[in-house]
């Protein structure tokens, strides 16, 4: 059951992620006509982390606003298992890398690998707290 802050994180979280699915195609577009340098690179790189940057800010005011000790716990500890599963997949490529590997990784290994992580660590805090339907 989700509570009426929940409802509306998930609510607001997701129309601003289906924002960084217009700016992001619309910056890539642009880098490939105007092949951008310098500061005007770094801005247009900017453009799509802005919805990531709100959501982030819109976690923070869900785990300012949750009442429910479990579910903002549950919430942590899921943010805790992806954000190390990240860095971790960072780090490795990033020794691949210093160690002479000349490949690349898919583009957004790093996010996917957070979004992996939170999602077990999820559906594993979930199966692990089920209550016996007699209590």
């Amino acid at each position: 059951m989700l509570s009426r802050v929940a409802k509306k994180f998930r609510k607001t979280s997701l129309t601003v992620l289906a924002s960084y699915f217009v700016l992001f195609p619309a910056a890539d577009y642009l880098a490939q006509r105007i092949h951008p340098a310098g500061m005007e690179l770094w801005l247009l790189a900017g453009v799509p982390l802005l919805p990531l940057l709100i959501v982030f800010v819109l976690m923070g005011y869900y785990l300012r606003d949750e009442k429910d000790e479990y579910k903002r716990d549950l919430m942590v500890r899921c943010l805790l298992w992806g954000t190390g599963a990240g860095v971790l997949a960072n780090l490795f490529f990033g020794y691949m890398r210093i160690f002479g590997w000349k490949g690349q990784i898919f583009p957004f290994t790093e996010f996917f690998v957070f979004m992996l992580a939170m999602l077990a660590a999820k559906f594993s805090y979930r199966a692990a707290d089920r209550v016996p339907k007699d209590e």
